[in-house]
């Protein structure tokens, strides 16, 4: 599934990685909701919830074993016990009743690249875009869009950068703002050896989701090496050691950059330092100098507006 990168403060990649796995969520729905009807009928204590969902998913499909809703319910307590291949044959059961039932196809998918079967993965993928790809709403079908990133993560796995970015740009046709897929356009096209490209698209990925999130800032450090952009190259490291929480050494590196070509961004970046460090005045005083240097940095301006501040009020001020 999508990886798990670290952050050190909340943002909108915990929205996106919520998206990331929408149809588990409508699934888990349905299984909390039989969960309920069970645990109304008896107060055990003893087991778990998880477990009492469990079994409230297995009895359900013992009674009604030809439901495909209770067979999801079911896949998806599997899933959330790791217990892989009992949700695979769920999955496989709704799927010989459905052929081209999309949940199914995306959840099994889904297990299977967890399992590291990639081929296997692909494949469950590529059926939603063979049979989805012309749909009369595929232009906004978020199942579509969630086969083309999977297929673009696979191909990169795999070696095959160029098939990577076109499964990637397909994502994207569908929903511009994922910041995963400009993750892996951006890292397809670095591995492609198209640099500029990279570093613009890593920076949209960052555009959607621009602290706490290490992977974009590492791929920025290798692009704008292989650009010969030292400056840049230097800030993209600095910005990898402030979200690993390094923040000594984030700091003595942004101090080298605040004049030249990544001023306002090393600023920010300095901001930032002192904001997670418990230093709000100081942190003030740097955004306040990256807006002087670039007055539209939205960067700057939202760094303010957690603090309380305007571009120039005083501390607790609104101005």
């Amino acid at each position: 599934m999508t990886p798990n990168r670290g952050r050190h403060q909340p943002s909108d990649r915990v929205l996106r990685i919520a998206l990331r796995i929408g149809v588990a969520v409508l699934v888990a729905g349905v299984v909390a909701f039989g969960a309920l009807y069970y645990l109304g009928q008896r107060t055990d204590p003893g087991p778990s919830l998880s477990q009492r969902q469990l079994t409230a998913a297995e009895q359900q499909v013992r009674r009604t074993p030809n439901s495909v809703a209770a067979r999801l319910s079911l896949a998806q307590a599997y899933a959330s016990a790791r217990r892989f291949d009992d949700a695979i044959r769920q999955y496989d059961e709704i799927l010989r009743a459905v052929p081209d039932h999309r949940a199914a196809l995306l959840g099994r998918a889904g297990l299977l690249l967890a399992k590291g079967d990639l081929d296997g993965a692909a494949a469950g993928y590529r059926r939603i875009v063979t049979t989805q790809a012309k749909g009369e709403f595929s232009g906004a079908d978020p199942q579509l869009q969630e086969a083309h990133y999977y297929l673009a993560v696979i191909d990169d796995r795999q070696g095959r950068p160029e098939q990577a970015v076109t499964e990637a740009q397909a994502a994207l046709r569908i929903e511009p703002t994922d910041s995963d897929a400009w993750y892996e356009l951006g890292t397809a096209q670095l591995r492609s050896g198209r640099a500029a490209q990279a570093v613009a698209s890593l920076q949209q990925a960052l555009l959607f989701v621009p602290t706490g999130w290490c992977d974009p800032y590492d791929r920025l450090v290798e692009a704008y090496r292989s650009l010969r952009q030292a400056p840049q190259a230097e800030y993209a490291s600095a910005m990898v050691d402030l979200c690993s929480k390094r923040f000594d050494q984030a700091r003595a590196r942004l101090l080298t950059l605040t004049s030249g070509p990544v001023a306002a961004d090393a600023l920010v970046g300095l901001g930032t330092v002192a904001e997670s460090t418990g230093h709000p005045a100081e942190a003030i005083d740097w955004y306040r100098k990256a807006l002087a240097v670039r007055p539209t940095s939205t960067a700057a301006m939202t760094g303010l507006s957690r603090l309380g501040v305007g571009p120039t009020s005083s501390p607790g001020g609104k101005g």
